[in-house]
């Protein structure tokens, strides 16, 4: 497989997961900050792209820690004198998304126990590194490859249930201790 260059680089949420990190987030992130501050949203559009800058620019690796980038726009405002917009700034990651076709593929069709395994350990790892946003995309595809299916059969429709129901249980599961926790589904 050939991975093609990112023009920023990933967020490493865990040992297992990483995001992208995407400059709306950044910016989003940078907002709350200031509005927490009560500073002018329009100051922390122009900090967020002076980080973006930095990370396509200039940073030399292709990943970044979730709290090694958090630590290095801290100081960054500080050093500006923007001391309570740094400590208005909240560390929560982006959002992590993980594969449904991903782990189907790696299951194998028709194993769907491990795809149930694997699934609830993308989740506890993600929740573990601090993420508060999981976006499961594929849904559609992983059904056909865990039900070995070329086209939608009422077999598909079950395990597709089947699916949701588990993301939901799973979501509720983890809510229990991260009651802000979002999960969508695609």
């Amino acid at each position: 497989m050939i991975a093609l260059p990112a023009e920023y680089p990933f967020i490493r949420i865990s040992q297992e997961n990483l995001a992208l990190c995407e400059p709306a987030w950044l910016q989003e992130t940078l907002k709350h900050a200031a509005n927490a501050a009560e500073m002018p949203e329009w100051l922390a559009e122009d900090v967020s792209k002076g980080v973006e800058s930095y990370l396509k620019n200039h940073y030399p690796g292709t990943v970044i820690e979730v709290g090694d980038l958090f630590d290095r726009i801290r100081s960054t405002l500080n050093g500006l004198g923007l001391t309570d917009l740094a400590n208005h700034l909240n560390d929560e990651p982006p959002p992590v998304r993980i594969s449904l076709t991903e782990l189907a593929r790696r299951a194998g069709p028709g194993f769907e126990i491990g795809f149930f395994q694997m699934l609830r350990r993308q989740f506890q790892t993600a929740t573990h590194g601090g993420a508060r946003q999981l976006v499961c995309y594929g849904l559609r595809g992983c059904v056909k490859k865990l039900a070995g299916a070329e086209k939608w059969s009422p077999r598909c429709r079950r395990l597709e249930s089947e699916i949701r129901e588990f993301l939901g249980d799973e979501h509720c599961r983890l809510c229990d201790d991260i009651p802000d926790l979002k999960l969508a589904i695609n």
